[in-house]
């Protein structure tokens, strides 16, 4: 089992292989510790107005809370590669995801190249 400083180094500059011209999502399934959601979801909260006036290339980034306490889904959808590289290596990520990463228990992270568009969004 892998701890979560060795998970959040695999997030970093992930997606290397989606094709550059390709939408982009990604789903990250996230644990946080006990006593620490209330806090988590105001940085997220916070994060997500910074990621709305500044990356321009991103068509959603939400958070969805589980019935699983603790449990969250982050879904995020790019209008192509560079442009989740781009949100990764971002001021506001950089303040950001540090503190939001300090009360992580888990961490999954997965890319998609989407396949299909059915509306502009």
């Amino acid at each position: 089992m892998t701890t979560i400083t060795e998970d959040i180094e695999k997030v970093i500059d992930m997606g290397e292989s989606l094709p550059p011209d390709a939408i982009v999502g990604g789903i990250k399934s996230v644990t946080v510790m006990e006593g620490k959601t209330n806090e988590f979801e105001s940085l997220f909260r916070e994060l997500a107005v910074k990621v709305r006036e500044h990356d321009n290339e991103c068509n959603y980034y939400d958070l969805y809370k589980s019935e699983q306490p603790r449990t969250y889904l982050v879904m995020e959808q790019y209008e192509n590669k560079d442009a989740l590289q781009k949100h990764q290596k971002s001021d506001h990520g950089k303040y950001y995801f540090p503190k939001i990463r300090e009360l992580l228990e888990n961490i999954e992270v997965n890319y998609f190249e989407c396949t299909t568009r059915l509306k502009s969004i």
